[in-house]
């Protein structure tokens, strides 16, 4: 049986006798109903992962003591940066939720013109708290150590403007190069610009490519936003990195 793995995201040490916080409690002891005795992982986004055993059980709280860690390393050996535009918000989910399964580094939601979702200040940052949510699930259940950075919402051209080291691709449909037709020498890091519901328009195309962004294609037919994203994604591990 699988270990259960948490994240927290206090300093940890091998022998301590760490009290788990309200989230972990919850989830680990009322959902979960892990007893005394049992293992459980701990990770901080350090890079490595602790082994404990629950040490105490009480109403509202409960301890584990840490007894090993593992100096794991899950990461993907490329730095892949997703922007997506933002779409619905269970299709948001999907693509993130899969895009950290896939191993990418950073998250950048944008806003562009056919954007069905609008987000203004205070509710940017309601949906950050929740994008970082999906974010910590997904590391959880992937094995990963080290937690995706989930960037705060910019509009494409905003974005475009910013300063970028590396290679910066736009998914688009089009007479243009598949993933796999890349040179095998890109430098890194690499960012994947995947459309909203409706793709980008040919104005922002056009934008795009005069901000020097290589286009490239999954063929003929046209997938969804969610789906194109965890299939370009997984390409680019294939070809680039440890898939």
């Amino acid at each position: 049986m699988r270990i259960p793995r948490f994240y927290v995201t206090d300093a940890l040490t091998v022998g301590q006798e760490f009290p788990l916080p309200d989230t972990t409690f919850r989830h680990a002891i009322q959902v979960l109903r892990l007893n005394t005795g049992e293992p459980l992982i701990l990770f901080n986004g350090e890079g490595r992962e602790y082994l404990a055993r629950i040490e105490s059980v009480g109403k509202r709280t409960a301890s584990a003591h840490i007894e090993s860690f593992s100096p794991i390393d899950t990461e993907s050996p490329i730095q892949l940066t997703l922007a997506q535009a933002i779409i619905k918000p269970d299709k948001m989910d999907f693509a993130l939720q899969k895009a950290v399964e896939l191993g990418v580094n950073t998250i950048q939601p944008l806003i562009t013109q056919r954007s069905v979702v609008r987000v203004g200040k205070e509710k940017a940052d309601k949906k950050s708290q929740h994008w970082e949510g999906i974010v910590v699930a997904a590391c959880e259940q992937s094995g990963r150590t080290r937690l995706p950075q989930v960037l705060p919402p910019l509009t494409l051209d905003a974005w475009l403007e910013s300063a970028c080291t590396g290679t910066r691709l736009i998914l688009a449909p089009g007479d243009f190069p598949h993933i796999n037709a890349l040179p095998k020498d890109l430098p890194a890091p690499i960012t994947l610009l995947i459309g909203p519901e409706g793709g980008f328009t040919d104005e922002e195309v056009q934008q795009c490519l005069q901000a020097g962004m290589t286009a490239v294609s999954l063929g003929p037919r046209i997938l969804r936003a969610e789906t194109a994203s965890l299939a370009a994604l997984a390409l680019l591990q294939h070809h680039y990195g440890d898939i």
